[in-house]
């Protein structure tokens, strides 16, 4: 139980401190009811853990994929295990950074946010089975309805991401343009942490785009809020982006 005086204690690291132990984090989420200011600044704000020794080379980083994605260097930033050092995904919270792990970047465009949710719908407009064969069954009281259970999941994911104002290229068909020009973009972008002391060699650089940096604070407030209730009542985790099935998966360790 976090008592008062370790609460006040723990709150003091928000003023103090953008690092934190996995153990510190923790005890944060259980103790703050609201999670908005610690997805600001310890997943959105300041210099991530993979950059610690090279804070130049993230200012470099930022202003390489806001580039290619034509946004401000401000709207760049890298979150999860490669920000903070240690994963705060439910299911495998505190798994620390290694040289091999994924990176997550979030890229703020209301432009490509919109453009991107417009492909995905429309991609799902032609998951099966179809609008008119709905309306055939609702004629003929039909009362089961056979739709592919990773269909369901991917259309779930896209009605969650686009309620919290985001928008994940993965679930894009493969063969989509959009998936393949944001993959070569952020993929284009792997040469930098090959530069890094000590290398890193990530296996995937995974990308979500967000309406505004307001949708980006308030889903992660919102996963860990998840996580602050999955400590609580010990049941089995489920991450947000385990939900989103295959992420853009960027192979990075042959890139140049």
């Amino acid at each position: 139980m976090v008592t008062e005086n370790n609460t006040e204690k723990l709150l003091k690291l928000i003023a103090g401190r953008t690092e934190l132990t996995a153990d510190e984090f923790k005890s944060l989420v259980i103790a703050v009811d609201t999670h908005n200011v610690l997805a600001k600044v310890f997943l959105l704000e300041g210099t991530p853990y993979v950059f610690k020794s090279s804070p130049m080379k993230y200012i470099i980083f930022r202003e390489q994929v806001a580039e290619r994605f034509s946004v401000g260097s401000q709207d760049v930033c890298i979150v999860g295990s490669a920000k903070l050092g240690f994963s705060p995904s439910p299911s495998k919270f505190g798994k620390k950074f290694e040289a091999e792990s994924d990176v997550d970047v979030v890229v703020i465009s209301e432009e490509i946010f919109h453009f991107g949710s417009f492909e995905l719908f429309k991609s799902l407009n032609s998951v099966p089975p179809s609008l008119h064969d709905l309306r055939k069954m609702e004629r003929e009281k039909s009362t089961v309805v056979s739709v592919d259970i990773q269909n369901l999941i991917k259309i779930k994911t896209v009605l969650r991401n686009y309620t919290f104002n985001n928008f994940n290229p993965s679930l894009l068909p493969r063969e989509s343009t959009l998936r393949q020009e944001i993959f070569d973009k952020i993929t284009s972008t792997a040469g930098l942490f090959l530069a890094l002391e000590p290398q890193v060699f990530v296996s995937k650089i995974r990308c979500r785009i967000f309406k505004s940096w307001k949708a980006a604070e308030d889903y992660y407030a919102n996963s860990l809020w998840q996580l602050k209730s999955d400590f609580g009542n010990g049941a089995e985790a489920t991450d947000h982006d385990d939900i989103d099935a295959v992420e853009l998966e960027t192979p990075t360790n042959n890139s140049a």
